[in-house]
């Protein structure tokens, strides 16, 4: 255990030294530019599920690890380039996307997507729910609640009550409508993966980012099932996987705008 903690030091302190290259040598290009700059450098990184942690008490992984990602990682990180201009403001972005303004800690991670991510990266400004725009009359909505039961998963508690909406209402465009809206949903946007409510915390089961790339759109994300790893999957075929979605049936999609907070805060 102590050997792997300082590999995962080690290869850390590597990737972040040309993660912090990589921020001095785009410091000049455009919000959008730096989104597709930092998701095209993740292209082809390992996924992993939980490859990042406190780097203590319960999670022992590290807050940033570039060596893996995980779907949320992958958006985090490239939400975090892209407003910042060097290596301690993005490490700053990464904490607050996940924490708030509370301790680096376990229980203060934002565990649950649907009523902690989704709803905190909104009300912090890092990103702007589009689904109507893009959807239009094609949107309806879904409620998800939380009980107390939720508040634990193998056994760990995983977050405190006062840190989410008990219950929230989401925006969707449903899967059958998907096909109508394909050409509206803009480049570099979030798309958030739905699927029916069940006894999981949770509705939401995975999120990319959009490419476009000779006028085709594409999910540039972080797939356990494409390749294990961070790669681009032309939009239509993604969505078609849909369909085999049998024990689990999928609901539909969310769109968000990725926002440029430091513009934000300059206003």
């Amino acid at each position: 255990m102590l050997l792997r903690n300082l590999l995962l030091i080690l290869f850390s302190i590597l990737n972040t030294t040309d993660l912090s290259k990589l921020l001095e040598q785009n410091i000049h290009l455009s919000f959008d530019k730096r989104i597709e700059v930092m998701s095209e450098y993740l292209l082809d990184t390992p996924f992993k599920e939980s490859s990042i942690g406190e780097g203590y008490g319960v999670d022992m992984d590290p807050v940033v690890n570039l060596n893996y990602t995980d779907c949320v990682t992958f958006v985090e990180y490239v939400i975090a380039f892209a407003n910042s201009v060097s290596l301690e403001e993005f490490e700053r972005n990464v904490r607050f996307m996940r924490y708030g303004d509370r301790e680096i800690a376990f229980e203060n991670r934002m565990h649950l997507p649907d009523n902690q991510w989704f709803p905190n990266l909104t009300n912090y400004g890092y990103i702007t729910d589009i689904t109507k725009r893009v959807g239009r009359k094609y949107v309806t909505s879904v409620k998800k609640t939380i009980t107390k039961d939720h508040f634990q998963i193998d056994g760990k508690i995983i977050t405190s009550e006062k840190l989410f909406s008990r219950s929230v209402s989401i925006d969707y465009i449903p899967t059958q409508d998907i096909s109508k809206i394909l050409n509206n949903i803009p480049p570099l946007s979030i798309i958030r993966i739905l699927r029916e409510d069940s006894y999981r915390p949770y509705l939401t089961t995975h999120i990319g980012i959009v490419i476009k790339k000779d006028n085709k759109l594409y999910l540039r994300h972080s797939s356990r099932h494409f390749g294990k790893k961070v790669v681009d999957t032309p939009l239509s075929t993604y969505f078609a996987t849909f369909e085999s979605y049998e024990n689990w049936k999928a609901l539909g999609i969310a769109i968000y705008k990725i926002n440029d907070i430091r513009k934000k805060d300059a206003e």
